[in-house]
């Protein structure tokens, strides 16, 4: 992969969702459950929606992320969860028509771009 040009993208496209009665936070940090119940609404995606892109490439030099078209810190615990977890689901990748292999192993050697608007 060393000195090849090439970047792989994904995109995303979810509705948004509005919480009524407010998340509180955690009651277990591990298993993720809440200290309360919430209720939420989602909205039509035709009106408004979140699209997220995630590009790869042996060209990047670090991990980077945009929100909104702002550059923000990726320092905070959560997103470097973010960061690993993507690596841990990683597959193995193959664009033929691109000539792109990425195999499981390497995605611990790549930087990620990820890009979502609101």
């Amino acid at each position: 992969m060393v000195g090849q040009k090439w970047v792989r993208l994904v995109t995303a496209q979810t509705p948004t969702n509005i919480a009524v009665i407010k998340y509180w936070g955690k009651r277990d940090e591990t298993l993720i459950l809440p200290v309360n119940d919430s209720i939420s609404v989602t909205l039509d995606p035709n009106h408004l929606c979140t699209t997220t892109t995630v590009a790869v490439s042996p060209a990047f030099d670090r991990d980077r992320m945009w929100l909104n078209g702002k550059e923000i810190s990726l320092a905070g615990g959560r997103y470097q969860n973010c960061l690993r977890e993507i690596r841990k689901r990683a597959t193995d990748v193959e664009d033929k028509g691109n000539g792109i292999r990425i195999a499981k192993n390497d995605w611990e050697n790549l930087h990620v771009h990820i890009a979502s608007y609101n």
